[in-house]
């Protein structure tokens, strides 16, 4: 009885959820190779370039006095800012990730969930342009941020990146479930596994499509498991670093706490932020500065590589007001590929608040470092990748054999199930009987 439960429960989660769980694995198979792709559609942005071209249209910048110092790059990068895109909020710096290519200037995300990302090529002294991270647009520009706001967000906010983060605790469950079900009953001998391991290709339709259903499930419920359970911990971040420290040690602010927008929330952040942002740019040329006035950008990231000198930085993150300044590094040996999860948290004026170096972390913050490298598969190299990409189908392949073998089933059921016209008289509840 409980095998039968275990079954019908299955059978209907997979149909309830059964959409949103093909829409994360096909997303989730383009976003292993997100750097790749946007880089190959947006060359001018993400890979250097070869020769400086001020058109008419990308004048270069004001020229400084002679006497004063002129601006280092992340100075420079908000100056283009300020000069091209009068009146945005910079929030957040980030570093190019080949040498030579367009720096990144993240604003906050307005009420609307969307954030705009500015790029510019500091050397060139050029503005290259920005997109709209948030916005569903099918366009070169856009088509790899729209994918991954439908992965992580369903187009929908904080409410879609609840669904999505269901969904990989359903599929998860699923997983499981799935595994119990096909387990040999006579798991001792080598013949009932070899009969749930194989596929025979050469049996009826019916046979066969559920032998590829429980074969491909069995092969790769590893693989479902890890996938789906660290997504759902991704998405439930502030959940997961909740359980994750009531177990094992952790650096509990070894992040910064996310900032939530919101219609009020926002008119204070860009009055902060554009306070700050004058700050920083009025003290970039300057030759010194007093212990009481805040430190330039290019400061601030000098400051943090002095406690990690061996790694390279990949994000600054912008105060607001008089909050806290982080710089963000890659250290040779993180499993965190792409940006690292090293961060230097300072005063703006250059007070060391706290580091995190997760190479020596806790045991806890070793754990959560690794759920985004094992999600996405960056720590582990090309054929991991390529076996995590092609992964994300597998749940239209059970989704598609599920529902056939359903339907079906229920298809049979009701050709066996005899019809009120044609039943005999004794079989009428309320026939005469027989005699």
């Amino acid at each position: 009885m409980w095998r039968k439960g275990l079954s019908w429960l299955h059978r209907w989660a997979s149909l309830v959820a059964g959409l949103v769980l093909v829409v994360l694995g096909l997303s989730g198979s383009l976003l292993v190779w997100q750097a790749e792709l946007d880089a190959a559609l947006n060359p001018g942005w993400f890979k250097p370039l070869a020769v400086c071209d001020t058109g008419p249209t990308t004048p270069p910048p004001a020229q400084t006095e002679p006497t004063v110092a002129p601006p280092t790059t992340v100075a420079q990068v908000l100056l283009l800012l300020q000069q091209h895109a009068p009146g945005r909020r910079a929030a957040i710096v980030v570093a190019p990730h080949e040498p030579g290519a367009a720096y990144q200037v993240w604003e906050r995300r307005d009420g609307k969930g969307v954030r705009r990302e500015h790029f510019i090529d500091p050397v060139c002294g050029r503005y290259l342009g920005f997109r709209d991270r948030g916005l569903v647009k099918w366009d070169a520009a856009h088509l790899v941020p729209t994918v991954y706001e439908l992965h992580r967000y369903f187009w929908s906010g904080e409410a879609g990146a609840t669904v999505a983060g269901t969904g990989g605790l359903v599929l998860f469950g699923l997983g499981l479930s799935g595994l119990v079900l096909v387990w040999p009953r006579q798991a001792r001998r080598w013949a009932s596994w070899q009969r749930v391991l194989t596929i025979r290709w050469d049996s009826a339709p019916a046979r066969r499509w559920y032998d590829v259903h429980r074969t491909v499930g069995l092969w790769l419920a590893p693989l479902l498991l890890l996938l789906s359970l660290t997504g759902a911990a991704l998405v439930f971040g502030d959940t997961t670093r909740t359980w994750v420290g009531a177990l094992l040690p952790t650096q509990a602010d070894a992040r910064l706490p996310r900032m939530k927008a919101s219609a009020a929330t926002q008119a204070s952040s860009d009055e902060q932020a554009s306070t700050t942002e004058a700050k920083a740019n009025s003290t970039a040329t300057a030759t010194a500065t007093a212990e009481t006035q805040a430190l330039t950008p290019d400061e601030w990231v000098m400051r943090a590589q002095q406690e990690f000198p061996q790694a390279q930085w990949s994000r600054l993150t912008l105060p607001t007001g008089t909050g806290p300044v982080e710089v963000r590094l890659l250290q040779p040996g993180e499993p965190r590929a792409d940006t690292g999860n090293t961060r230097v948290r300072l005063s703006p004026h250059g007070k060391l608040l706290s580091r995190y170096d997760p190479l020596h972390a806790p045991a806890g913050n070793v754990l959560l470092n690794w759920l985004f490298p094992l999600h996405s598969a960056e720590a582990f190299g090309w054929a991991a990748r390529m076996l995590w990409s092609v992964f994300g189908g597998v749940p239209a392949l059970l989704l598609g054999t599920g529902l056939w073998l359903w339907w079906r089933r229920r298809r049979a059921a009701a050709r066996q199930q005899p019809s009120a016209a044609q039943m005999p008289q004794a079989m009428e509840p309320n026939g005469p009987s027989a005699g």
